[in-house]
């Protein structure tokens, strides 16, 4: 068993500790699983819970001064902020309903649990951000301590797998450093990528559904589960999030989309898919790097102006939504839409890496 654990060459799928699958390298499935009625139910759940919650976020909580101004609106209207917090209760109960309707999970359920538990801790760093306004010395510790449930239950994982290269093995630098690593990264990524209508979502939603996508080809169907429900969840926010939007999604929001790709790649073994689908998100954090103050911009440079015309005047600082505007002038919409399809095309990327080196 040793020997096989050590073989560069070992199917990916042991990853996921099936010791049925420590035959050597497969192939990806051709046939469908199938999807079970638990993982139906929570799916269906976590759409409906998710945007049942944000409909009564986005009345309720401009009222109680959980609210923002959409600067790039002409009447700068007041929406609901915080509206994460309906994509983790969708999350945390359809989870639990899909573990109790499907108890024999094909794969080990303490992955599917220490995902969930991941990001659904995560989430609630991004509530406290919201509430509180976090440090943002403190705010990364808090996410690492989020990390906790996938840094157990990988502790035994000592490799990631890169294609052509084959595995690179970190040993204990893997559960101790490249997983809170990889979920604080991805998070705050996230984060940073954000501002506009239907933006954070509609990246949430293509990338975690790929990174589904790609779990269920490989055969890892707890990750693929958490993927669908997770998904489901955005979605359901995403009707009152998108253009012209109803309610905001927060910190709470934002920080668990990165954190929830980050939790899949991990948890199925598949992190040089979850860095593909990072890179805009990463291409946006070095370009805001450049500048001396990364995490004061918007304080001091103010927010991307609209123009009469109804376009989209950037900021004077590097970013990747500014870099669309100044190719061609963008509405909201326009600019949401061209970002969503750069997504697209490295989800597309991923997809096609995974087919043809698995």
């Amino acid at each position: 068993m040793e020997d096989d654990y050590d073989d560069p060459h070992l199917d990916r799928r042991v990853r996921n500790w099936h010791t049925t699958l420590l035959e050597g390298r497969g192939k990806i499935s051709l046939q469908t699983t199938g999807v079970s009625i638990g993982e139906s139910a929570a799916v269906a759940v976590a759409l409906v819970m998710s945007y049942s919650v944000a409909r009564i976020e986005s009345r309720s909580f401009p009222n109680r001064g959980i609210s923002g101004v959409d600067v790039h609106k002409v009447d700068r209207p007041v929406r609901a902020e915080m509206g994460g917090l309906a994509v983790l209760i969708a999350l945390a109960s359809s989870s639990l309903l899909y573990v109790a309707l499907d108890w024999r999970l094909d794969g080990p359920p303490e992955m599917f649990a220490a995902a969930t538990a991941t990001v659904a801790l995560t989430g609630l760093v991004g509530v406290a951000d919201d509430v509180f306004e976090l440090s943002q010395k403190y705010k990364p510790l808090l996410i690492v301590a989020a990390s906790s449930p996938l840094m157990v239950v990988l502790f035994d994982r000592a490799f990631i797998t890169i294609p052509i290269l084959g595995n690179v093995h970190l040993g204990l630098l893997y559960p101790l450093i490249a997983v809170p690593l990889a979920i604080t990264t991805s998070a705050n990524f996230s984060n940073l990528l954000a501002g506009f209508n239907g933006l954070e979502a509609g990246l949430a939603t293509i990338s975690i559904g790929t990174m589904s996508l790609i779990c269920e080809l490989t055969g890892h169907t707890p990750e693929a589960a958490f993927g669908l429900i997770l998904v489901a969840a955005y979605v359901g926010f995403l009707i009152l999030n998108w253009y012209p939007a109803k309610i905001f999604p927060g910190d709470s929001g934002t920080l668990m989309a990165g954190a929830g790709l980050a939790a899949m790649g991990l948890a199925a073994g598949l992190e040089f898919e979850a860095i593909i689908l990072s890179i805009p998100a990463a291409m946006d954090f070095a370009l805001k790097m450049i500048n001396r103050n990364p995490f004061k911009q918007r304080r001091m440079y103010g927010n991307t102006a609209l123009r009469t015309d109804g376009t989209l005047e950037p900021a004077p600082y590097p970013a990747v939504v500014h870099a669309f505007m100044k190719v061609s002038p963008l509405g909201e919409r326009g600019l949401v839409l061209s970002v969503l399809a750069m997504q697209a095309v490295f989800a597309a990327l991923a997809v096609a890496i995974t087919v043809i080196f698995l």
